[in-house]
C-alpha cells in the first residue's frame, strides 16, 4: 500500500510539472504570435487609400500611400508647384492688356447713327456711306410714321408745312415761315427736279395757282413729307400723283 501510494503521488507531481511547463510554453508562444500579428495584420484602406502604420522614430508628415493601381498622392510641395504653374498659365498677357486699355469703346451714338443711315439709304437707293448727314436722318427716323394733322406741329400730328418748318429748325437751324405758299415765296425757286439737292424744299400744287403741299428732298428723286393720307412718309417724284402736281424746288441757304 505504501509503495502504491508513493507511485501515485509521484505520478501526480510529474503530471502537474508537465502541465505547468506546457502552460508556460503556451504563454510564450502566444506573446510571439501577438507580437507578430501587431505588425503583420492586413493593411487598412479608406476609400481606396492605404494608411501606412508608423511609429515615433519612422513617422513622416505624409504617411499616406496609394493602393496598388491608384495614382500616387500629390505631396504638399507638388500641389503648391501645380497651383503656381496654373496661375502663370492663366495670368493675363501684359501686352494684350495694354492694347485693350488703349482700345476706345465704340460710341453708342455712332452705332445708332450708322444703323439709321443704313436703314434709309436702302429705302432711297443710296450707298451707306453717302448718308453723311446724321442729324437729318435721326430727325427723319424720329418723325417717320407720325400722323397727319392740319395745323399740327407735334409728334401727335403734324401737317406738311409744319413738318418742313420743324426739320429746317432742328437740322439746319433755319427759321422758315409757317405755310407752304410762304416757304415757296421765300425760297430761290427752280423748276427742274434734276437740280434738287439734299435738303431742298419740294413744292406741289393740287389745283389753281396756290402751293398746296411741300416736302424736303433727300436723293434719287425721293423726298420726305407729311401727306394727308399716310402722315410722315418718303415718296418719289416719279410717282404719278406727285409727278402731276410737281411745281419746282426751293433752295434755302443751309448750314448743317
Amino acid at each position: 500500500m505504501t509503495l502504491m501510494y508513493s507511485i501515485k503521488k509521484l505520478f501526480t507531481f510529474c503530471t502537474a510539472c508537465l502541465m505547468v511547463t506546457l502552460l508556460v510554453a503556451s504563454c510564450q508562444t502566444g506573446k510571439k504570435v501577438a507580437s507578430n500579428s501587431k505588425y503583420s495584420r492586413q493593411p487598412k484602406f479608406i476609400n481606396g487609400i492605404y494608411l501606412d502604420g508608423h511609429n515615433k522614430t519612422t513617422a513622416k508628415t505624409n504617411a499616406i500611400s496609394t493602393k496598388k493601381g491608384l495614382p500616387t498622392p500629390i505631396t504638399v510641395k507638388e500641389e503648391q508647384k501645380t497651383i503656381e504653374k496654373t496661375e502663370l498659365d492663366v495670368a493675363p498677357n501684359p501686352v494684350a492688356a495694354a492694347r485693350e486699355e488703349k482700345t476706345e469703346p465704340v460710341s453708342f451714338d455712332l452705332v445708332s447713327d450708322n444703323l439709321v443711315g443704313n436703314k434709309y439709304a436702302e429705302m432711297i437707293g443710296l450707298d451707306h456711306n453717302v448718308t453723311s448727314n446724321k442729324q437729318l436722318y435721326r430727325f427723319i427716323d424720329k418723325w417717320h410714321g407720325t400722323n397727319y394733322r392740319y395745323g399740327g406741329q407735334t409728334i401727335a400730328g403734324i401737317d406738311c408745312s409744319g413738318f418742313s418748318q420743324k426739320l429746317y429748325d432742328e437740322v439746319y437751324h433755319i427759321e422758315l415761315t409757317r405755310t407752304a405758299q410762304d416757304q415757296y415765296n421765300n425760297s430761290k425757286r427752280e423748276k427742274k427736279a434734276d437740280s434738287a439737292e439734299e435738303g431742298d424744299l419740294v413744292f406741289f400744287r393740287e389745283r389753281g395757282k396756290r402751293i398746296t403741299h411741300v416736302g424736303v428732298y433727300l436723293a434719287n428723286k425721293y423726298f420726305i413729307h407729311s401727306s394727308t393720307s399716310s402722315g410722315v412718309m418718303i415718296s418719289n417724284l416719279d410717282e404719278e400723283h406727285w409727278h402731276k402736281q410737281f411745281v419746282g424746288i426751293g433752295k434755302m441757304p443751309k448750314t448743317e
